[in-house]
């Protein structure tokens, strides 16, 4: 049996559903290791115009829908994954900053906007947020400045229902991979 080469569109199809994949996995990645997310939002409308064109046009070859109908749920469980990272939480621009806070009854975050990624720079569990008489479990009435900024530590200002200081410590690029590493070397010390 006589297989037939795909044309342009079958070949545009599996470039543009490859290349989202990839993107949308390479996020997961760079999630896992490093703390910066993807802004991928953009490109849940394409992914899924593109997946089901692609439905469409790739049925009558069996082993190539199968690929597809494959990517296209692996890509729909990412996707999902991404819109629901962080759970159940509040968040908003902190004032006179390039960064913005992501609060959960029991801990925050602090993150820095790019272009097309975020990147969380500090986290912190603490309680300050948590109100038992919200339905969400967190005080959204909240204000956060800036009081001070230094290359390794953030002085925050946090107006909630106690009025507090607090400081973050930073963490760089490698961060989070130099301290899994740091808890190996100390783990193996002991």
């Amino acid at each position: 049996m006589k297989r037939n080469p795909l044309n342009l569109l079958e070949k545009t199809l599996l470039i543009l559903n490859t290349g989202m994949l990839i993107t949308i996995s390479s996020d997961l990645v760079l999630r896992f290791f490093f703390d910066i997310s993807l802004e991928i939002g953009y490109l849940i409308l394409p992914f899924a115009g593109t997946g089901l064109i692609s439905l469409f046009v790739f049925f009558p070859r069996k082993k190539i829908f199968v690929g597809t109908l494959l990517a296209m749920i692996l890509g729909s469980v990412l996707i999902f994954y991404n819109i629901t990272k962080d759970g159940l939480s509040g968040g908003s621009m902190i004032e006179n900053s390039a960064y913005a806070i992501r609060v959960t009854p029991y801990n925050y975050w602090i993150v820095k906007h790019y272009p097309f990624a975020e990147k969380v720079i500090a986290k912190k569990k603490s309680a300050i947020f948590f109100d038992p008489n919200s339905k969400m479990g967190f005080d959204r009435g909240y204000r956060v400045k800036v009081l001070k900024e230094t290359p390794d530590s953030l002085y925050l200002e946090i107006d909630s229902k106690t009025h507090r200081l607090d400081s973050l410590k930073k963490s760089d690029l490698w961060g989070k991979v130099k301290n899994r590493e740091r808890l190996k070397s100390e783990l193996a010390i002991r």
